[in-house]
């Protein structure tokens, strides 16, 4: 199982991979997305997380993999401790659909070293995502999104997304169970979403 990280971990870990970047590969500069729960960890709105998830860039370039595997070994991490998970979960779609402009909001940029900035998605797109994660039997996911505290408006723009991405009768089924879970009225939101713009 991966080791639980916290916002001090994290900062750690993405300090000795901007290191080792450095010697290994100078001059060479790095940006990236992060997502999730790490994203949420390093703005303050939960503990520990277990990987960094990032959006940007979807695939990993090699230096950045090689760091990653080193850094794994070094501090006995997951080998996934920061991956492009969340961004395959989106590549597909994202042909097909495009994604909110909101998605591209940064909450803040943290500069790990000059050669690794590490930008934190916005409130918005963290609740549309924790919102497309979430199930009814998956409550990790529905914490996160309670720890977001998102208002009503929020909450429509988020489910709005998913609908987007997932139309399908038991995703809504699974949308009105997590929505109330979390103090909405589901039927409310719904027939919100439903009617023409």
């Amino acid at each position: 199982m991966a080791k639980e990280l916290g916002k001090s971990e994290i900062m750690e870990n993405l300090k000795l991979l901007s290191e080792w970047l450095h010697v290994k590969y100078p001059g060479e500069v790095f940006e990236v997305t992060v997502v999730g729960g790490a994203a949420m960890a390093l703005n303050g709105f939960k503990e520990q997380t277990r990987d960094v998830d990032l959006l940007v860039p979807d695939v990993l370039p090699e230096p950045l993999k090689k760091g990653v595997a080193h850094i794994s070994r070094a501090r006995a991490l997951s080998p996934e401790w920061l991956n492009t998970n969340a961004a395959n979960i989106f590549k597909k779609q994202k042909k097909e659909k495009k994604l909110p402009r909101y998605f591209r909001e940064i909450s803040r940029t943290i500069v790990i070293g000059k050669n690794l900035k590490v930008r934190l998605m916005g409130r918005r797109g963290l609740i549309a995502m924790k919102l497309y994660a979430a199930s009814p039997s998956f409550a990790k996911h529905t914490t996160d999104l309670k720890k977001l505290r998102p208002n009503k408006e929020e909450m429509e723009e988020a489910v709005r997304f998913v609908l987007n991405m997932d139309d399908h009768e038991t995703r809504r089924q699974d949308l009105g169970t997590i929505l109330k879970q979390i103090g909405f009225d589901a039927d409310e939101i719904l027939q919100q979403i439903d009617k023409p713009r």
